[in-house]
C-alpha cells in the first residue's frame, strides 16, 4: 500500500496533539549548492511557506555567503525575525550543513563538528545542540551529507563516515534525545553492497547510538517502485542548469533519523506517529518529476517550486514536547536520602514526599525526573500512587527493607539515580506541569548516612537555608524520618476540612508484595476499629488494629507474619475492617 501523508492531515494531527505537549516540525533539506541564487530564492520561499518548520537542516550550503543570504532572503522574506541561524561552520568540503531555528521555540547551545579525517576524503557531520525555551529540555540534532556516488570506493566512504558517528551517538548517556537529519547518499540497506546504513541502524554491541526510521519504510528502495512514496530525489527529470540530478524520483536520500528515546513516549521529546514525510511526495512520480502532470498532494505552484528549488525533496516530522508551565497539585519533596551508609545507592536512595493540598492526589502517570536522562512515570504496579493530604509517601530505589537499609518504600522507582555530590529531582504531573523541582548541591546539609528534610512544607525548597540534617536513626543506623514528619510524627494534624467523607477500606499497597505491604483505610468519625488479616479458608492469622481511633486517613502495615510472628506462606489472603457499621474485605497476594 502507497504511504500518503497529506500535510493537511499533518497539520490536524499537530492541533489534535497540542493539548498533550507543544508540538515543532523539524526539516532536513538539501539546498543543492545554495551561495546566491537569487532566480531559485522566490521558489525556496513557496516551500518554506508550505511547510512551515520549526528547526531547519540545510546541507549544500556554500559557505558563510550561503548561510547568511537563505537566513535573510529565504527564511527572513517568509517569516520575518522570526528567524536565527546555530553556529556555523565551514566544513572545507564546500559542502557544508546549516541549522535554523525560531528563537520564540528553541534557544541555541552548541555546534560541534564530529571531525572525519580530511585524507579520506571523509565529509564531517555537525552537531548541533538546543534548548526548547518553557522547559530547559536540551536536544541534539546532527547535520549529515554523506559522499555521494555509487561505486564501491563512495561506498566505503560512507562506510568510514557513519562508523566514526556511530561511534560518537554510542558514547551518549543512554536514553539520549537526538535526531540525525541530512543527505545519506545511501542506495540500499544491502549490507555488502551498502554497509553504511545497517551500521547506523542495527543494535550492535552498544545499542545508545541505534537509530530508527520512524516510518519503518527499509528495503531494497533504489529504482523500487516499491518505494515510491518515499524517494527523494531527483525532483525533476530535465537539466535546469544548476548542476542538479535528473533522474526523477528514485532514491531515498534524504531522511530523518530518531534515537530509541525519541521514539518511545517519553517527557523531553516524542515523535508524533504518521507526520513524517517526503514533502511533496505524493507516490505517483516514480522515475518523474514530483510537478509531472497532477501531484495529489500539493499544488502545482508548490510542485513547481520543489522542482525547480533543488534536486532533493524535504523531509519533514513533527515532534512533542513538554507543555511547560506550572502544575496546580501542591505537592512538595521533603526529604531526600542521596548517599546512604548502610547500603549501596542502588539499593538505598530514596525520596519522601508530602500533600500540602486539601485533596487526594493520584499520581498516576507523574515522571520523576532529573537534568539529564534519568527519567521514570509512574504507575500503579509498582506500589501505591495515592497520596492523602497531610501524608508523607516514600519511593525508593527497592522497596525490599532487607536490601534498602531498614526503611519502607511505598513506591519502587526505576531509571532514577541520585548524584551523591549534585542533581536535580524534577516531579512533573500527568499534564508534564512542573509540580516540585529541587537543584541540591553538596553545600546542601546531607552526608553519607545523613538524609536532607525540609521543616516547612512552605518554605522554598530550592534553597540551601531551608533544608536540615536529619538526626534521627532508622532501619540499619542511617538517618532519616522517611514516611514521618522531621520530629518523627506521622503525620500533620488534620483540619476538619480534610476529613473523609465516608468509611473506606483501600486496596493495599504493593500487591502482590513481599514481606510488607500497607493498607488504608479512612474513618470520617471517632470509632472502634477492627482490622483481621485471614486466609482462604477463613482463619484468622493476624490481627493488624483492635483500638478506638480518631477520624482521619490511616495506614497500618502487614510484615507477613502471623500473631505469633512467624513467617506465613505465599498466597492469597483476605484482610476486613469492621468500624462502627462499616464492613468490608479485600483480597492480597503475598509472594515468596
Amino acid at each position: 500500500m502507497v504511504f500518503k501523508k497529506p500535510l493537511a492531515l499533518a497539520l490536524l494531527l499537530v492541533s489534535f496533539c497540542l493539548g498533550q505537549g507543544q508540538v515543532y516540525r523539524f526539516m532536513t533539506y538539501n539546498l543543492l549548492n545554495y551561495e546566491h541564487p537569487v532566480t531559485r530564492d522566490t521558489y525556496f520561499q513557496t516551500v518554506i511557506k508550505e511547510t512551515a518548520p520549526d528547526v531547519l537542516v540545510c546541507e549544500e550550503v556554500k559557505g558563510t555567503a550561503g548561510y547568511n543570504n537563505f537566513l535573510d532572503n529565504v527564511l527572513n522574506e517568509v517569516n520575518p525575525g522570526e528567524w536565527a541561524g546555530a553556529q556555523f561552520t565551514d566544513q572545507t568540503a564546500d559542502q557544508d550543513i546549516a541549522l535554523y531555528y525560531k528563537p520564540a521555540h528553541f534557544n541555541f547551545v552548541s555546534t560541534k563538528t564530529i571531525s572525519a579525517p580530511q585524507y579520506y576524503g571523509l565529509r564531517s557531520v555537525v552537531e548541533f545542540v538546543l534548548e526548547q525555551v518553557s522547559t530547559g529540555v536540551r536536544i541534539r540534532v546532527y547535520g549529515v551529507h554523506l559522499k555521494a556516488g555509487r561505486d564501491t570506493d563512495n561506498a566505503d566512504i560512507r562506510r568510514k563516515e557513519t562508523t566514526i558517528l556511530r561511534n560518537y551517538l554510542n558514547d551518549l548517556a543512554p536514553g539520549s534525545h537526538f535526531i540525525v537529519c541530512g543527505d545519506f547518499n545511501i542506495y540500499s540497506n544491502t549490507n555488502n553492497a551498502e554497509p553504511a546504513f545497517n551500521i547506523l541502524t542495527q543494535p550492535g554491541s552498544d545499542p545508545d547510538g541505534q537509530l530508527f526510521d520512524p516510518v519503518d519504510r527499509i528495503g531494497q528502495w533504489h529504482n523500487n517502485s516499491a518505494f515510491a512514496d518515499v524517494h527523494t530525489q531527483s525532483t525533476r527529470t530535465a537539466d535546469l542548469g544548476d548542476g542538479g540530478s535528473t533522474g526523477g524520483l528514485d532514491d531515498r536520500f534524504d531522511w530523518i533519523f530518531a534515537s530509541g528515546a525519541v521514539m518511545e513516549e517519553t517527557y523531553d521529546m516524542t515523535y508524533i506517529t504518521d507526520t513524517y514525510w517526503a514533502f511533496g511526495n505524493d507516490g505517483n512520480h516514480f522515475n518523474k518529476a514530483v510537478n509531472y502532470g497532477t501531484n495529489s498532494l500539493v499544488s502545482a505552484t508548490v510542485a513547481n517550486a520543489l522542482a525547480t528549488a533543488s534536486d532533493h525533496l524535504p523531509v519533514i516530522a513533527d515532534f512533542r514536547f513538554p507543555v511547560g508551565g506550572s502544575s496546580p497539585y501542591k505537592i512538595v519533596v521533603s526529604e531526600i536520602m542521596p548517599n546512604p551508609a548502610k547500603v549501596s545507592d542502588t539499593y538505598g536512595e530514596w525520596l519522601e514526599i508530602y500533600n500540602n493540598d486539601t485533596i487526594t492526589i493520584d499520581l498516576s502517570g507523574w515522571i520523576l525526573k532529573d537534568a539529564g536522562n534519568d527519567y521514570h512515570r509512574i504507575n500503579a504496579e509498582n506500589g501505591t500512587v495515592i497520596i492523602e493530604p497531610g501524608k508523607y509517601l516514600v519511593m525508593g530505589r527497592n522497596a525490599e527493607p532487607s536490601l534498602n537499609g531498614g526503611y519502607y518504600a511505598d513506591y519502587e522507582y526505576s531509571n532514577l539515580s541520585f548524584s551523591n555530590f549534585n542533581d536535580q529531582l524534577i516531579l512533573l504531573d500527568a499534564g508534564q506541569k512542573l509540580v516540585d523541582e529541587v537543584y541540591y548541591t553538596n553545600a546542601f546539609p546531607y552526608s553519607s548516612g545523613v538524609s536532607m528534610y525540609l521543616p516547612d512544607m512552605n518554605l522554598d525548597n530550592n534553597l540551601v537555608g531551608n533544608w536540615k540534617a536529619s538526626t534521627t536513626p532508622y532501619g540499619k543506623g542511617d538517618k532519616g524520618t522517611p514516611g514521618r514528619a522531621w520530629d518523627d510524627t506521622l503525620a500533620v494534624e488534620i483540619t476538619g476540612s480534610e476529613l473523609p467523607i465516608g468509611f473506606s477500606l483501600h486496596q493495599n499497597y504493593p500487591n502482590p508484595f513481599n514481606p510488607v505491604t500497607t493498607i488504608r483505610y479512612d474513618l470520617p468519625e471517632k470509632t472502634r476499629v477492627r482490622i483481621v488479616v485471614f486466609d482462604l479458608l477463613g482463619r484468622r492469622v493476624r490481627d493488624l488494629v483492635d483500638a478506638g481511633e480518631e477520624p482521619g486517613f490511616h495506614t497500618v502495615r502487614w510484615d507477613g507474619k502471623n500473631n505469633d510472628g512467624q513467617p506465613v506462606g505465599a498466597g492469597v489472603y483476605l484482610y476486613r475492617i469492621k468500624a462502627d457499621q462499616f464492613t468490608a474485605v479485600r483480597k492480597m497476594v503475598l509472594l515468596k
